[in-house]
């Protein structure tokens, strides 16, 4: 088959939907398949032997780490299926491609638009989340199949998106597994535990929350890292220097990709706060790497986390109730078995086997309904 993926996000960023598209896309290759990537400048023509065709953009004022596709004059090979990973302007230039050369079109609906609405206004929010909710309705609609990367978000669609929505969880690298002599490989053998939040640093993510509840567990010879970055990082630094916990609290920045399972592997907890994971790969790498897992009970979470199996959930934003699980439940070695086994189910294999089904299903049936309108 001959892939193209559409997307708004791509290299070099790094979040949730460019491991994604990565992940599927280096796994699809080696089956043999073509995939072409059209994404907003990405500075590079090709990727662990994905073909990368850069678009014009402009950056996005509210958020500098995205940008806006402007696809004007961008040469697009022939191709079996669309896979767009997003709404904007590549989603809709993705489905004209699809409409051009009469083949099908999927999408999948990473994130719930209607949450992320604070960068675009500031006030009238409420209006401004139904805009949202109403137009990706509107795009999603359009396409053959749809894909949701959990069952939360399928739940979350209405009964017309439903009804053509398979559940197919993004990926996690086939590398992810615990690394010997974490602690001592970060010279941070000296802390009795360790506490970890990865991934992006911007207000959706609710790290506010974690913060809050760091002077009610952390103690001596402990300490909380968290690691990314993003357009609220000195805001939080910030709030946690008034915290006074001296050096108990350690921004670390961007986390290259070959250092990320020594932090997962030598953290004794991985903690979010955030309320808006439609996945949350994050938690799912950390379990890869051994490290039980606290989340809020709300979005994808439950589906990952099993109360004292791997991990623990509590109620969204209350950091007194997310300080008292770390303080009086234990976490035995028996968890770290359990969340390696969790984490197996969504490997690059299992996940790419069910893509590659609904591809094929999904270029089957549009051929089959442009046969039949011929003949009628």
């Amino acid at each position: 088959m001959k892939i193209g993926y559409f997307t708004e996000t791509y290299l070099p960023q790094t979040n949730g939907v460019v491991e994604s598209i990565n992940n599927f896309g280096e796994e699809l290759v080696k089956r043999g398949h073509e995939v072409h990537i059209f994404a907003p400048n990405p500075g590079i023509k090709e990727y662990k032997g994905m073909q990368i065709h850069s678009v014009p953009s402009i950056k996005f004022k509210p958020y500098p780490d995205y940008k806006i596709a402007i696809p004007l004059k961008v040469k697009i090979p022939k191709l079996d299926i669309v896979h767009t990973h997003g709404p904007f302007s590549m989603g809709v230039y993705g489905l004209y491609t699809a409409k051009k050369q009469k083949i099908p079109a999927v999408s999948t609906y990473h994130t719930l638009l209607s949450e992320y609405v604070s960068y675009l206004s500031k006030y009238g929010e409420r209006i401004t989340k139904k805009i949202a909710e109403e137009y990706c309705e509107y795009h999603y609609r359009r396409y053959d199949s749809l894909i949701t990367p959990s069952n939360y978000m399928k739940k979350n669609l209405s009964k017309k998106l439903q009804a053509k929505t398979t559940t197919i969880p993004s990926p996690i690298k086939n590398n992810l597994k615990p690394v010997p002599n974490a602690k001592q490989k970060l010279k941070l053998q000296k802390y009795k535990k360790i506490y970890l939040n990865l991934g992006r640093i911007s207000p959706e993510k609710d790290i506010d929350t974690l913060l809050k509840a760091a002077p009610y567990f952390i103690k001596k010879n402990e300490i909380l890292l968290i690691a990314g970055k993003g357009p609220v990082l000195n805001e939080l630094k910030k709030q946690a220097k008034q915290l006074k916990l001296k050096n108990k609290i350690k921004f670390l920045g961007y986390i290259p990709e070959e250092t990320k399972t020594t932090y997962y592997t030598a953290a004794d907890l991985f903690i979010t706060a955030s309320k808006s994971e439609t996945e949350g790969l994050v938690a799912i790498e950390a379990q890869a790497c051994g490290t039980p897992v606290i989340a809020p009970e709300i979005t994808a979470m439950p589906e990952l986390i099993t109360e004292g199996e791997n991990g623990y959930l509590f109620t969204p934003d209350n950091y007194k109730e997310l300080a008292r699980i770390i303080n009086y439940h234990k976490f035995p070695k028996t968890m770290k078995n359990k969340a390696i086994k969790k984490a197996k189910q969504y490997s690059i294999k299992n996940s790419t086997d069910k893509l590659e089904k609904l591809y094929e299903k999904t270029i089957k049936e549009k051929k089959h309904k442009t046969k039949w309108r011929i003949f009628k």
